[in-house]
């Protein structure tokens, strides 16, 4: 069953008008396209890896499926309830202990007490989590990524979205969370979709994988289909698309 579908997507940015644009008294601002009728779609359970360059449209377009950001054209049908997890690790509380702002935000998405324990017991012991009751700024960086990832997964929905989950991590610790990612994928029937631009990523735990590129998808393969010539093939379709 296709759990996401995005159909010939189209979102444009206004640019910010530079002083040269106010000499020449051209108060129409430029309009960049960050995405250009981009489709695709994802199965239920299924690890989906959108790869590409800086600025070449993947964070935009993972906005737009979470309803973050609003397309200008193109339709997004989505089956059942998105968590979102971030590689910057936003809003926890630095001076709460993990397990306060764990119930802090359980309370936010409208857990019971009840179901904010069960959750967070349950979780931590899969993510390997011993101990919730320091700091949160105590906690080294993966750990943090870690709590990061518990915190999406007490919503307990059926899509988790990531935007580069291992932005900052060791290579020890991306390959432990990366690890985990397709745990919890198997294990709990969970759909998803990330963005990233590490190559390893997306051939390790992906199933299968689009290139974007210039806000244009370029390219949707199977990740069995291109195992140990990604890289070749990444550098020769964005040669292609120069």
């Amino acid at each position: 069953m296709t759990i996401i579908e995005v159909e010939n997507i189209i979102k444009e940015f206004s640019l910010p008008l530079t002083l040269k644009d106010l000499a020449k008294l051209n108060f129409r601002p430029l309009r960049f396209k960050a995405l250009d009728k981009v489709s695709l779609s994802v199965g239920e359970g299924e690890i989906f890896a959108l790869l590409g360059p800086n600025s070449a449209g993947k964070t935009t377009l993972l906005k737009i499926i979470c309803k973050l950001l609003l397309p200008d054209k193109g339709r997004i049908k989505v089956r059942g309830n998105i968590g979102y997890l971030s590689g910057e690790i936003p809003g926890f509380y630095p001076q709460l202990t993990a397990q306060q702002n764990l119930e802090f935000f359980g309370t936010i998405y409208n857990l019971s007490s009840s179901q904010i324990k069960k959750r967070m017991r349950k979780y931590s012991q899969v993510l390997g989590i011993d101990n919730l009751n320091k700091p949160f700024w105590h906690y080294s960086t993966g750990l943090k990524h870690k709590l990061s990832l518990l915190r999406t997964l007490m919503i307990d929905t059926n899509i988790i979205i990531m935007d580069e989950p291992t932005k900052n991590l060791d290579p020890l610790a991306s390959k432990n969370l990366r690890r985990l990612i397709y745990k919890i994928s198997k294990e709990f029937n969970k759909t998803i979709l990330f963005a990233t631009h590490f190559l390893e990523e997306a051939e390790e735990i992906s199933e299968r994988l689009a290139i974007i590129d210039k806000g244009k998808i370029v390219l949707i393969k199977e990740a069995k289909e291109v195992k140990g010539c990604l890289e070749e093939l990444f550098k020769n379709t964005l040669k292609r698309n120069a």
